[in-house]
C-alpha cells in the first residue's frame, strides 16, 4: 500500500466508528432513556402538551411564567 492510503485508513476507521456510535446513541440509547423513571414524567408532559422538546425548557422556567403572566394581563387590559 502507498503511504497516502495508510494514512487514510485510520481516519476512515474513526469516521465509521463515530457515525456508528452516533447512530447507536440516537437509535438505541435515547429511546431507552425515555423509559427511565426520572425522564418519563418529563416525556409525558411534552407529549400531553404537544410540545416540541426544545420548548420544554421555556414552559418550565419561572421567568417565562412571570413574563407570560405580564404579557397576558397586558393583552387583557388593551382589549378592554
Amino acid at each position: 500500500m502507498s503511504e497516502k492510503k495508510q494514512k487514510k485508513l485510520p481516519g476512515i476507521a474513526r469516521l465509521i466508528t463515530g457515525v456508528a456510535g452516533f447512530w447507536i446513541a440516537v437509535a438505541l440509547v435515547l429511546p431507552w432513556m425515555q423509559t427511565l423513571p426520572v425522564i418519563r414524567p418529563i416525556m409525558d408532559i411534552i407529549i400531553a402538551a404537544d410540545l416540541d422538546a426544545n420548548q420544554y425548557f421555556y414552559t418550565q422556567s419561572e421567568e417565562t411564567f412571570a413574563a407570560q403572566s405580564h404579557m397576558r394581563s397586558g393583552i387583557r387590559r388593551s382589549e378592554q
